[in-house]
């Protein structure tokens, strides 16, 4: 089988994660469903103990999907539950694979603009750019010394278990897609120079924005929140910790990951038909939402996106759920409405450019 609940459970098991449950401290019931899995169980209930702070950001390879939506929203369900959050729009790494920097500028630009205006307040938090966080870079400089490409291969041996059904299915749709790009990736096509220094680089930067602030002082806690297919990066991030001159605890915090549509394992821009992009059309967004008969809600992309993208309330998804199961007229209803949600946020993107 492929289904993500399967792939949860075997990572949860493989990896020694824990559920939720109980887990994510001081998050409200209405927002638990958006995460699946935690390293350190009951990291965020010590937040009295120790100053913590949560860190997330996105990768910029093109105008974001519904996942990208999740991630700004999940963020911002943290900071509302009096959590400091840290969130990096990570415009370097495409600078450094060959992006246009001027190209870049413009759409980090937009991706602030945007998260802000899904209401995340930087007053409660740090928005922010690789390219404008100096301190961050003479942190970089000063840990280069210390860091290992091996950090990013897993310490305990996990990186060479045979990958889950899901897993398998998501490195075929890849394979199968062929390195396609559409125009969802068009708005940072690579063209120019760069070299294998860019890479260490931007391997470099990619750890110390987390551990910046711990080796500042600013925080003796640290939370990776992500997607469950990133997790990989909360032990790069120990890694690398451990050898340099950095103190403080690492925890990571995982939110589910998306199925696609027409059967595809993952929403991703670079596997054709799987996804929704707030650059589609409003006709072609409702299009493809309508296209979710309902059913199974684990495997339902629209159930799974109305989780994480979105504010619906614990009550509301528990209704979505049953109708998701049922189908028929409510479902379709739901679905419609839902559609009409990632239309006006598509509206919201399309007004960043002006």
């Amino acid at each position: 089988m492929t289904s993500l609940p399967d792939h949860y459970e075997t990572v949860r098991e493989r990896d020694d994660y824990e559920p939720i449950e109980g887990a994510v401290g001081p998050v409200p019931a209405a927002e638990r469903r958006r995460f699946v899995a935690v390293d350190d169980e009951g990291v965020l209930t010590r937040t009295d103990e120790r100053s913590t702070l949560v860190a997330t950001g996105v990768g910029m390879t093109g105008p974001p999907h519904l996942g990208t939506v999740g991630q700004f929203l999940t963020a911002v369900a943290l900071q509302e539950a009096g959590l400091d959050v840290q969130f990096v729009i990570a415009d370097l790494e495409p600078y450094h694979s060959g992006a246009s920097l001027d190209r870049v500028r413009a759409l980090a630009e937009r991706y602030r603009a945007f998260a802000l205006d899904l209401g995340f307040d930087p007053e409660r938090g740090r928005l922010r750019t690789q390219r404008e966080a100096t301190d961050v870079m003479r942190t970089a400089q000063l840990l280069a010394p210390y860091y290992d490409p091996e950090a990013w291969t897993p310490a305990d041996g996990s990186g060479e278990r045979p990958p889950t059904d899901w897993e398998r299915a998501v490195r075929e749709a890849y394979e199968a897609a062929d390195g396609e790009r559409g125009p969802a990736t068009a708005a940072v096509e690579r063209s120019g120079p760069t070299s294998d220094a860019a890479d260490i680089h931007s391997a470099v930067l990619h750890g110390v924005d987390f551990l910046h602030p711990l080796y500042a002082g600013d925080y003796e806690r640290l939370v990776l929140q992500f997607g469950v297919d990133e997790r990989h990066l909360a032990r790069m991030a120990r890694r690398f910790r451990d050898a340099a001159p950095v103190e403080g605890g690492v925890a990571g915090l995982y939110t589910r990951m998306l199925p696609g549509f027409d059967g595809t394992p993952k929403m991703a821009k670079s596997i054709p038909g799987s996804g929704v992009s707030l650059a589609m059309a409003p006709a072609e967004i409702r299009e493809r939402i309508a296209g979710d008969p309902g059913g199974d809600p684990a495997t339902s992309p629209v159930f799974q996106a109305m989780c994480l993208a979105s504010r619906y309330d614990a009550e509301r998804l528990e209704r979505l759920e049953r109708a998701c199961e049922t189908g028929g007229e409510e479902w379709a209803r739901a679905r419609d409405e839902y559609a009409e949600f990632v239309v006006g946020l598509a509206e919201r993107w399309r007004a960043t450019a002006d």
